[in-house]
């Protein structure tokens, strides 16, 4: 499905946010320290390679890796540095303890295990790494959250089909979204798999969540 849509996957991702994607990666890098000079980081799911661009000019030393290679070959026009691997989030080909921060953005849902994905990002990262998850989540049930439900439901599919020329992927795209756990959930799945200082920020109200966690020092 991935591979089908990669040549429309970026002008779909701006058009669908109104290009506030860009804002919330941006407060990815904020979270991971800012500056990233002499920092590892390892960017998982990075798809056409939007946020480790961002990590990259934030002066980390980035490896992205997704398991769509169609998707993975249009990461290296946005990068000078950043090392290009084809691999699975649930068997990364990386190293025990060699990396300082790890992220995931808006790729956790299409992982088949999130659970092991979590112990995979755990094993990379050195003690005291830091986590960073950005995954879409669902605003409460007032009247934004359901415009918002009415959106993802009937004018998501119809903008991103027409956008992508697959309306299949982004009705996908909404059933993992209404599917997927709510922020609490997620947080203390991850200090059960091991992580620490686990936190959670809600963006714009919770069409977005950011969430962080530590590796035990």
């Amino acid at each position: 499905m991935f591979a089908g849509i990669a040549g429309r996957y970026d002008l779909a991702n701006r058009v669908l946010s109104g290009g506030v994607d860009k804002r919330w990666r941006k407060r990815v890098v904020k979270r991971a320290g800012g500056d990233l000079r002499g920092k590892s980081v390892l960017d998982v799911a990075c798809g056409t390679g939007d946020l480790a661009a961002v990590l990259e000019r934030a002066g980390g030393e980035v490896i992205g890796v997704d398991f769509t290679l169609p998707m993975l070959e249009r990461a290296p026009s946005k990068t000078e540095r950043t090392l290009w691997v084809q691999g699975d989030a649930l068997a990364l080909p990386i190293a025990d303890e060699s990396i300082d921060v790890a992220t995931i953005a808006f790729g956790l849902r299409n992982v088949e295990d999130r659970r092991r994905s979590f112990r995979e990002m755990l094993r990379v990262l050195r003690p005291g790494g830091r986590l960073l998850i950005l995954e879409f989540g669902m605003p409460d049930q007032d009247a934004f959250g359901k415009l918002y439900r009415s959106y993802l439901t009937h004018l998501l599919p119809r903008i991103g089909g027409a956008l992508s020329g697959d309306r299949a992927a982004y009705t996908y795209l909404d059933d993992t979204v209404q599917g997927w756990p709510d922020a609490e959930t997620l947080r203390a799945e991850m200090a059960e798999d091991g992580f620490v200082r686990c936190e959670v920020e809600r963006l714009w109200r919770g069409i977005a969540c950011l969430h962080v966690g530590e590796r035990p020092r």
